[in-house]
């Protein structure tokens, strides 16, 4: 049978350890030779999804790994050891896990979720009750929403910027902007858009619309006040009154203080991780894979006449 998810860890990052540049592919194709993996356990599947176990516990050790800053991704798709990494390799230690990279990696702690006393990141047996099965299935919901917001972030990251203008009309019409009218909700054209990317119509006169900025940029390429300054100069140029800034990365505390004290427009900023929530729960770029259904008795029944 195949080893256990943390079992996968330190055989990853020491795979790592030479310093190559590999994608996922090649890392599930190598750790499975490194752990002698035999071929009946790297062709095992998880019975509810039947997706193959080896290649999905690779994808969480590359998540947690990039997470905790012991990846990096020189480009989409391709991992290498980061000095992080190698620095914990040369530490000698070789029992990695969760609660390991909890304590010892502030972003991995952030990602998974976990409460900080001062310096120090563990988890509390008062609110993370590893005996309770409904606490555990909701810390799973919440890390699999976790990856899935992360993977559906990378994917926007590989598609051309006219796709993600689109996507942006597409999520605020699944959100209920706009109407089943003709013409209800549109890109605008690429070239020399004004700064307006979409435009949604709320009533089927036009009489009231929103108007959409999106910028699929980088996570380290940050919104400022003077991008939010432009748009708003988009906005009222042509005499609006609403506008949505959606992008993938994340706005600067100037450019959220610029929406904060204006009064003459009606503003919304929605970064990358928001972005990809809404996605989630309005079904924008997602779909359902299983559904478990948790039920109680219903003590009603039990006590009527």
């Amino acid at each position: 049978m195949i080893p256990p998810f943390q079992k996968y860890l330190y055989p990853f990052l020491k795979l790592m350890g030479d310093g190559k540049v590999r994608n996922i592919s090649q890392v599930c194709e190598e750790l499975g030779q490194s752990m002698h993996l035999t071929d009946d356990e790297l062709s095992e599947t998880y019975e509810t999804s039947g997706q193959n176990r080896h290649h999905g516990r690779c994808g969480w050790a590359r998540t947690w790994f990039l997470k905790a800053g012991l990846l990096d991704s020189p480009s989409r798709g391709y991992y290498v050891i980061s000095q992080l990494g190698t620095n914990l390799l040369e530490s000698g230690e070789t029992d990695i896990t969760q609660k390991f990279l909890i304590e010892h990696y502030p972003g991995f702690a952030v990602f998974a979720k976990t409460k900080k006393k001062d310096t120090h990141v563990s988890v509390s047996n008062e609110t993370h009750d590893a005996s309770d099965p409904m606490n555990q299935i909701e810390d799973a919901f919440t890390q699999l929403n976790n990856k899935l917001v992360d993977d559906l972030l990378q994917y926007i990251g590989e598609q051309a910027p006219q796709f993600f203008e689109k996507l942006v009309v597409d999520l605020l019409v699944a959100m209920g902007y706009g109407g089943d009218f003709e013409d209800a909700a549109k890109v605008t054209q690429f070239s020399n858009d004004g700064g307006i990317d979409g435009i949604i119509k709320e009533d089927a006169l036009g009489l009231d619309k929103v108007y959409l900025q999106a910028k699929r940029w980088k996570e380290s390429n940050i919104v400022g006040a003077p991008d939010i300054h432009k748009f708003m100069g988009a906005l009222m140029s042509i005499g609006a009154s609403k506008g949505v800034y959606i992008t993938t990365s994340g706005f600067s505390k100037a450019a959220l203080d610029v929406v904060a004290s204006n009064k003459s427009l009606k503003l919304v900023l929605i970064d990358g991780k928001q972005l990809a929530k809404y996605m989630i729960k309005y079904n924008v770029g997602v779909i359902s894979q299983h559904s478990y259904t948790i039920k109680r008795v219903d003590t009603g029944y039990f006590e009527g006449d």
